[in-house]
């Protein structure tokens, strides 16, 4: 179909589908041997991570957040288990976690980090 014949979606259509429930991306990796499914996390955590500038605190509560036990709605951690997480050890696997949010994200955080810095307006 070519543009000038396409059919356009009412206003009422596009808010019914722009406002459904959407499933997020979701990848499986092995993290120490285990297989995680992460998923994309919401435009609200984003922006409230934004809101944290402790790193360390924001890459934890991505990990807590949006870790899944594979094909299921339950999570693998919990809040407890921050002190535990922070003593992994960073290697391999912490780099292939980070790399899954970056994917899931669109975002690499260091870049984004680095712009909002030098963004003028931004606080």
């Amino acid at each position: 179909m070519s543009n000038d014949t396409q059919v356009k979606a009412t206003r009422d259509e596009m808010r019914s589908k722009l406002l459904s429930k959407h499933k997020p991306k979701a990848e499986l990796i092995t993290v120490f041997g285990v297989d995680v499914e992460f998923r994309q996390p919401t435009l609200e955590a984003i922006l409230n991570a934004r809101d944290n500038d402790d790193v360390k605190s924001r890459t934890v509560d991505m990990i807590i957040q949006y870790a899944y036990v594979p094909g299921t709605d339950e999570q693998v951690f919990e809040t407890p288990d921050r002190e535990q997480i922070l003593k992994w050890p960073f290697g391999e696997d912490m780099l292939k976690v980070q790399q899954t949010i970056t994917k899931l994200t669109g975002v690499d955080i260091n870049d984004a980090e680095k712009e909002l810095k030098s963004d003028p307006l931004g606080e």
